[in-house]
């Protein structure tokens, strides 16, 4: 319903927060015509409310509005922020204070062909996929800035079994044998922590091999290799550990307290294994494989 002549709207009507503001502000359109009315300027008004109105209502809201805008804007920041408290439900992920771990490494081998010499034949082996599993006991030296390093000593055994012999270029039938190793390494690693579950690591290792071609041979021609030898072997990794007590589902278990799960990639090469043939033939090969690595961590 329209206001009579010479009458302010209800600012109460606008909005509750308008009123609340105008009761704050002191200022009330009512009371100051009433107050002028008394003062026997009603025909005065009247003459000029039409041309006063628009403007005392309008400077008096565009006041208020600011004050309401600021309010609210607080308000708003306010419930931001409570609303951020309340999300933050995952535990941080703190700094590794070091200390010694224990754990394991399995992966899946992808072994280069090796090759031996007999009498008037030379002999490439291919392998099919292998594996090796080792054990490691180490020691992390806790976070410095935004690496985290750490030493392990490993041993470990790994097989391939053969695939395919080639002699001279032509394909045996009924290829088999197998390549055997035990490996020992002092590694070395470099963590770079990130905040989060998930960690990258690089590094390698040093150390030595014993390689066993164990009774390789053909349907045809039988046993003609089963040696083995030593030689320096070297390692180098990259890959992600993934720490999993940080994993909502896996928090509770005591299992998993303090424990790492790694996957990554490793290259593997030793040089200059000296074999000799069933036929007494010597002759050398090299071990180059690749790896993909996956193992558990648990620090104490």
């Amino acid at each position: 319903m329209s206001p009579a002549v010479g009458q302010c709207p209800s600012l109460t009507s606008l909005h509750p927060f308008v009123a609340m503001l105008q009761r704050d502000d002191g200022f009330s359109l009512r009371s100051s015509t009433k107050s002028k009315l008394r003062r026997g300027h009603w025909r005065r008004l009247q003459a000029v409310s039409g041309q006063r109105r628009g403007p005392i209502q309008k400077g008096f809201l565009m006041r208020n509005v600011f004050k309401l805008a600021a309010l609210m804007t607080a308000l708003a920041s306010t419930t931001a922020y409570a609303a951020d408290l309340a999300v933050q439900t995952e535990p941080a992920v703190v700094a590794d204070p070091g200390g010694f771990y224990i754990g394991s490494l399995n992966s899946l081998t992808f072994l280069d062909d090796t090759n031996f010499s007999t009498i008037g034949a030379g002999v490439n082996t291919d392998y099919d996929v292998g594996y090796y599993s080792g054990f490691r006991v180490g020691y992390s030296f806790g976070s410095y800035d935004f690496v985290s390093p750490r030493l392990e000593l490993e041993v470990g055994y790994g097989r391939s079994d053969v695939d395919t012999h080639t002699v001279n270029g032509v394909d045996a039938a009924g290829s088999f044998g197998s390549a055997r190793n035990f490996q020992g390494y002092v590694n070395g690693y470099i963590d770079v922590p990130t905040g989060t579950a998930f960690t990258p690591y690089f590094g390698g290792g040093i150390g030595a091999m014993n390689l066993k071609l164990r009774r390789q041979g053909t349907a045809a021609a039988g046993v003609i290799m089963n040696d083995s030898d030593t030689a320096f072997a070297y390692h180098l990794d990259a890959g992600v550990g993934i720490e999993l007590n940080t994993i909502s589902f896996l928090r509770d278990n005591a299992l998993f307290a303090n424990t790492t799960f790694d996957i990554g990639y490793r290259y593997t090469g030793a040089d200059n294994f000296d074999f000799t043939a069933t036929d007494g033939t010597v002759s050398s090969t090299d071990f180059k494989s690749h790896a993909i690595t996956a193992g558990f961590r648990r620090q104490f």
